[in-house]
């Protein structure tokens, strides 16, 4: 899942601020202590962060509490953050895999 959801996020960066060599390493950066910090590079009032982001750890964390309802979390506000920041940790040790369009 945290792959998808920087897929997404990247794919939006990429909308947003051009198809740069360094993208993931400036999404990383900006959204590493913060997950808003997403919020002032891609000047769209938490658009992406909510949308390309948040919404698809939500949805996944609730697909898999439907699947398995004896560990399903209590608190999905909390969770879902939690995964963000996973993701965006992993972006960030691993920006060159979300660098894409370096290959092409």
């Amino acid at each position: 899942m945290i792959v998808d959801m920087n897929d997404f996020l990247m794919d939006y960066a990429a909308s947003k601020l051009g198809e740069k060599a360094d993208l993931a390493q400036q999404v990383a950066a900006a959204g590493k202590s913060d997950l808003t910090g997403l919020d002032d590079l891609f000047k769209d009032n938490g658009v992406g962060r909510r949308t390309k982001y948040l919404d698809l750890a939500s949805g996944f964390l609730r697909d898999e509490a439907d699947a398995d309802k004896a560990d399903a979390p209590s608190d999905f506000d909390a969770a879902t953050k939690a995964l963000g920041q996973e993701a965006i940790d992993y972006l960030s040790s691993h920006p060159q895999k979300f660098n894409r369009w370096e290959e092409a």
